[in-house]
């Protein structure tokens, strides 16, 4: 349906009569969610090309610099083993190969980096990697205040963030805890009358459903083209309304000329509240839904996830990414070569060490899972 048709069921204001708080809240929510539906749709039109992008020019980059780190990392194993080297360099080479090897194992579980590692670290990976995602998750718990459960799968990052962001959001929209035995009773009755209105807003949508259905039901047709026009409408109203979709509702009773505008501003300030917070759950979940497709982006280009990205700046973006990838490994391929020569590497060692120094103080326990 275009802008436009939307456009129809907006408010206008009456003679002499200024719109009421709840109708100015309906023009609103209407506005907001056509604006929503229009990033979404941008977003979902825009994704195939960057998902093609992927497959031929990122993956095959981030390929070949994940390999020329993983022979980076037996590179530094066979120096240690040919070269006599400090205590001290030694043990820096211990680390950066821990820490590389780290960074490279997925899901696939490389055997061969995991035994890299257990030779480095005295330690094993598997145990290592459980006990630190478990710390990490408690370090978040206690910086935000929640309770990310025993069910979540820490190897994931993305599962990590995602549980992180369900559990905010969730407690967020939990009233602020009241104190005093009356307080206490205030907030039950607050409890009943959100829980009334939300039964009032279901009540309200299939209202307007069982209005349409009753107009369009098919079988009661005689005329072929009539029926055949109906069961499409039909199916546009059962979608709509298996979503909780009031306002492609209320688009299809305008269209099919159930109502009229007069009838959205004639409406009951109790109906409109009703409506309003249908409306309101719909822009939350239009919202989620961007918001889903953004992180997705974010986390599969390896950007920040605090960048601003919208469907306008995909292809900048994109560009940006494979030119850092591309210098990443030309970088690496350059550095590889120059410490074959043992006096650049153990320069190397000293040149790593000092910056691990200068890092140690501001590293943040959440890096791990968010960059």
């Amino acid at each position: 349906m275009t802008g436009q048709k939307h456009l129809a069921l907006s408010i206008a204001p009456q003679a002499g009569q200024p719109l009421s708080a709840p109708q100015k809240k309906f023009n609103s929510l209407i506005g907001r969610i056509e604006k929503q539906r229009k990033l979404l749709a941008a977003w979902q039109a825009a994704l195939p090309l960057c998902q093609e992008r992927w497959s031929g020019e990122f993956k095959p980059l981030l390929d070949e610099y994940r390999a020329r780190n993983r022979e980076f990392a037996f590179f530094l194993d066979q120096s240690g083993e040919r070269l006599k080297l400090t205590k001290t360099d030694r043990r820096t080479l211990g680390e950066l190969i821990c820490e590389l090897v780290s960074s490279l194992i997925g899901d696939d579980g490389d055997e061969a980096l995991k035994a890299l590692y257990n030779k480095h670290s005295g330690g094993d990976f598997d145990r290592d990697a459980r006990a630190e995602n478990e710390l990490l998750k408690s370090a978040m718990e206690r910086a935000f205040g929640v309770d990310l459960g025993d069910d979540l799968d820490l190897d994931s990052h993305e599962n990590v963030a995602q549980r992180l962001f369900e559990k905010l959001q969730a407690q967020a929209e939990q009233p602020a805890p009241r104190k005093g035995q009356g307080d206490t009773a205030r907030k039950s009755a607050q409890q009943v009358r959100r829980e009334e209105a939300e039964a009032q807003a279901g009540r309200s949508v299939r209202e307007v459903y069982r209005k349409l259905a009753s107009a369009l039901h098919p079988d009661r047709e005689t005329d072929a083209a009539e029926r055949e026009r109906k069961t499409g409408l039909m199916q546009r109203v059962n979608q709509a309304y298996d979503k909780g979709n009031l306002l492609d509702l209320l688009q299809l009773q305008l269209e099919v000329e159930q109502i009229d505008r007069d009838h959205i501003a004639n409406l009951a300030e109790d109906r409109l509240r009703h409506y309003n917070r249908v409306l309101d759950e719909q822009l939350r979940e239009l919202q989620d839904e961007v918001r889903a497709l953004e992180q997705a982006f974010k986390a599969q280009f390896d950007l920040d996830p605090l960048d601003k990205v919208s469907p306008t700046n995909l292809g900048r973006k994109l560009q940006d990414q494979l030119r850092l990838l591309r210098e990443d490994v030309v970088f690496i391929k350059a550095e590889r070569e120059l410490l074959e020569d043992p006096r650049e590497l153990k320069r190397w060692f000293k040149e790593e060490r000092e910056q691990r120094r200068e890092n140690a103080s501001g590293d943040m326990p959440f890096d791990i899972w968010f960059g």
